[in-house]
């Protein structure tokens, strides 16, 4: 009897353990907070410890987010979306050989469950297993034939592959089944801009329909702009990247750029640059631009210090080489 009981105490306590005692509660997020309360309440309710460790997940807290997990597991081993939990977690962790082992088990425990497959495929996919990802995704379509997710992965395998017709094909299914996936369209969009193609403009308005603050797809509807020679367009683009994320580097250069192409605004081009240097101190190409706006502005001081200033952040970067050498014959 005192061997059970001791069992019995042992068990509580691994249960308890990780939650935070009630003094501790105010120095928690609310939301964490609310979960250790619940798990104090009800120790042994499974559900609470994957709600915390979906917290921890989301949070990367990703080693408390595994002990909670697996004591759902100890709770409830026949839950499959505990296993694809734990699966994440190890993911997080780049153990990609138990990430695949608890969907395995998630799948054992469910075999008809089609996030377990299409996480396993997307595993395969980063394992660069491409046999076993065509037949995960297989296996997924099988049970549901409108999967959009699994009809995605396999674009990004075909495009691996090579295969640009069935890559493009895919794309048009996922976007056909779901138009408001916007990694087909960003995807559409990114090929038909590296073939100078304006078929691009069209899947990035199409993404931006979806989602109009997505600072990504201004840029690069921008620069597709920049390129084809449609610079008010490009401009516009930028500046709304700009606003929607004042940190943005690329478009703070692409903007100051632009602006290099008109006397009256090579002030606003080194105020751009700047920004774009207080965002990420390394990137060259911005001190150089700065450099040639200040060069613009005849301050030829504060342009060799940016031309210099390049050179020590990439050794031999010729537009800073040659923008020194123009500096020293216009103040020879």
């Amino acid at each position: 009897m005192m061997k059970n009981r001791l069992i019995l105490l042992g068990l509580a306590l691994l249960l308890l353990s990780g939650c935070h005692s009630g003094k501790q509660y105010a120095d928690l997020p609310e939301e964490l907070a609310t979960l250790c309360k619940n798990i104090d309440k009800h120790p042994k309710d499974a559900e609470l410890y994957y709600q915390r460790a979906d917290y921890y997940y989301y949070h990367e807290d990703i080693q408390k987010g595994i002990e909670d997990i697996q004591k759902a597991i100890q709770l409830a081993p026949d839950s499959s979306k505990y296993y694809i939990k734990l699966s994440d977690l190890y993911f997080a962790q780049r153990e990609t050989d138990l990430a695949e082992e608890m969907l395995l088990k998630a799948l054992q425990k469910k075999s008809d469950n089609n996030e377990a497959r299409l996480k396993l495929a997307e595993l395969y996919f980063h394992q660069r297993m491409f046999n076993q990802c065509d037949k995960t995704i297989q296996e997924a379509l099988e049970l549901q034939r409108h999967n959009p997710k699994a009809y995605l992965i396999k674009a990004f395998m075909l495009k691996e592959l090579r295969d640009t017709t069935n890559y493009l094909r895919m794309l048009q299914m996922v976007i056909d089944q779901d138009p408001k996936e916007i990694k087909a369209y960003l995807e559409l969009g990114y090929f038909y801009q590296q073939q100078m193609n304006p078929m691009a403009i069209d899947y990035y308005t199409n993404a931006l329909n979806v989602d109009p603050n997505n600072v990504e797809i201004h840029y690069n509807l921008g620069k597709m702009y920049q390129d084809l020679g449609r610079p008010e367009e490009a401009i516009q683009e930028y500046k709304t990247a700009v606003g929607l994320d004042p940190t943005h580097v690329p478009s703070l250069n692409n903007l100051g750029y632009m602006y290099l192409d008109d006397e009256t605004k090579y002030e606003e081009a080194a105020q751009l640059f700047t920004q774009a240097i207080q965002a990420n101190p390394d990137f060259v190409y911005s001190y150089c631009n700065r450099g040639v706006a200040y060069e613009y502005l005849g301050e030829y001081d504060k342009a060799r210090a940016d031309y210099k200033k390049a050179l020590t952040l990439k050794t031999n970067f010729e537009p800073a080489i040659k923008g020194l050498n123009r500096i020293d014959e216009k103040q020879k």
